[in-house]
């Protein structure tokens, strides 16, 4: 039995709706940092950090603990709150803050809610965009108030015309040498696209795109889009997983519309 079935229908709808305000909230502050601008730093790994990442990050711990004190908290700039809870929320302020930084539209939210490692609720939030997925266990996925529902692909047409979404080489490259992963992948679906950031996950979620790779990212990264994808009739898998000192475990998923993702795990198979 899927132990998420020991959550209570209204539960999950509670939390839902939470999650949802609490990405408003999250939309809101980013906007006003990009009216008002907006500190940048570097971290220690090379990568971007800014102030509204922080300020994100912070807001939406406030929140959680007023409304759900017992439950715990993950997130990528603050160290974990109440680790041991069953219920974990799991946020990336702004995932794809370099994008953010220089000015591309992709960057966007994540925010997920876990019940022993099984994923509940899940929104990705594109501000700039106008663009927000979201799904709860049990209640479907949903492109803003639309309902999502994933046609899966004719064997016949995996023929190389299929969108996949890749993260740039960077990504195979930056944590252990899997760069020639990369070129298989690129070149058995040569009409790929290249988004390093969760954009890619929304749009297999919503279609636009046939299915997605990931790789090498936390588990913020991942954290609402295996409760999207399999919500709206997709499929994911966690193909890959290691651990990476300073960052701890990174992971490699592929998702999307199913007879696509059983194809593209053909490759992680060799």
């Amino acid at each position: 039995m899927d132990i998420r079935n020991e959550i209570p229908a209204n539960d999950v709808e509670r939390f839902y709706f939470a999650a949802l305000e609490f990405s408003d909230a999250a939309r809101g502050i980013i906007r006003a940092a990009l009216a008002a601008g907006f500190e940048v730093r570097r971290k220690p790994d090379g990568s971007f950090v800014t102030s509204a990442d922080l300020e994100v990050e912070t807001r939406l711990r406030e929140l959680i603990a007023r409304r759900f004190p017992t439950h715990g908290v993950i997130g990528e700039e603050y160290p974990a709150a109440n680790p041991h809870a069953a219920l974990q929320w799991i946020m990336d302020p702004i995932d794809g803050t370099e994008d953010f930084v220089k000015g591309l539209p992709t960057f966007g939210s994540i925010l997920a809610l876990h019940y022993r490692g099984e994923p509940l609720v899940g929104v990705i939030d594109h501000p700039v965009l106008d663009l927000r997925v979201s799904a709860g266990y049990g209640r479907g996925a949903y492109r803003g108030k639309e309902r999502v529902s994933l046609a899966d692909l004719d064997p016949a047409a995996i023929d190389g015309s299929e969108r996949v979404m890749l993260p740039a080489r960077a990504n195979f490259i930056k944590h252990r040498d899997d760069g020639a992963l990369f070129d298989i992948l690129t070149r058995a679906h040569p009409n790929h696209r290249i988004y390093r950031s969760c954009f890619a996950h929304a749009c297999a979620v919503t279609g636009s795109a046939d299915a997605a790779v990931d790789y090498g990212n936390p588990v913020w990264d991942f954290a609402a889009s295996r409760i999207l994808i399999e919500e709206a009739g997709g499929k994911f898998v966690s193909v890959r997983a290691w651990d990476v000192p300073s960052l701890g475990r990174v992971y490699a998923s592929v998702f999307g519309k199913p007879r696509l993702v059983d194809s593209l795990l053909s490759h992680f198979n060799r």
